[in-house]
């Protein structure tokens, strides 16, 4: 007896699905080959569509803007790195020693990977906003070291962008120009003091080694790997 077609499955969503979950691989690889050679904004939706091979329409299908992919690329980026560097960063017993090294591994990081710095300073990184993504770990640290009174009390917020902004400025200067050694150091100095911490424990907080992430070359990590440093 044939079977019914009622009880045949209908494998045409997950294919759909994994149709699209490629053609958003193919454009997130494009847009990070594009951000390797030129500035965020000026990348054009005719240049990611025709480096992708797509067409306009097939664009549309997936993403609003060009501002959407590299949005969306920052968040994943940041989903990706944020556990890899927290993982180290956690077992750090001072928070405020925890904020320096995390603020000094963004900038090496940023300034050694071209391309995740680019995404990262005219993107409007961080995106997420979750526990395990950058601002959410931040957000604990921040209020850990105010609770071991190496941070004076404040608003967290307002402690988070004494953080970001001065970080994301200096990792700007790094990129575009070349600065004195200890540059990160003296920096992430600076941001420890207007937090309120005593420049002789802020200046032990700057020495703490900054580790080696263990990147795998898979997901938006693995395509800036294959990139390289295109200078």
């Amino acid at each position: 007896m044939p079977k019914s077609p009622h009880n045949k499955l209908d494998h045409r969503p997950q294919v759909a699905e994994k149709r699209r979950i490629k053609m958003r691989a193919r454009l997130f690889a494009a847009a990070l080959h594009l951000a390797a050679k030129t500035s965020v904004s000026k990348i054009s939706i005719n240049d990611l569509i025709n480096l992708a091979g797509v067409s306009r329409a097939t664009f549309y299908k997936y993403f609003d803007s060009q501002s959407q992919v590299f949005l969306e690329l920052s968040a994943r980026l940041e989903e990706e790195l944020s556990p890899l560097a927290d993982e180290f960063i956690s077992r750090i017993p001072d928070a405020a020693t925890r904020v320096a090294t995390g603020t000094r591994l963004i900038l090496y990081f940023g300034c050694s990977t071209p391309v995740f710095g680019q995404l990262m300073v005219q993107s409007g990184w961080p995106v997420a906003h979750s526990a395990s993504t950058f601002l959410g770990l931040l957000d604990r640290d921040i209020k850990l070291a105010t609770m071991q009174g190496t941070f004076e009390e404040m608003p967290v917020s307002i402690a988070s962008s004494l953080i970001v902004g001065p970080m994301l400025g200096g990792l700007q200067t790094m990129l575009s120009s070349q600065v004195s050694p200890g540059y990160a150091e003296q920096l992430t100095l600076r941001i420890l003091i207007s937090l309120g911490m005593p420049r002789a424990a802020a200046e032990k907080a700057v020495e703490i080694p900054v580790p080696n992430l263990p990147l795998k070359p898979v997901g938006v990590i693995g395509e800036i790997l294959s990139i390289g440093n295109p200078n």
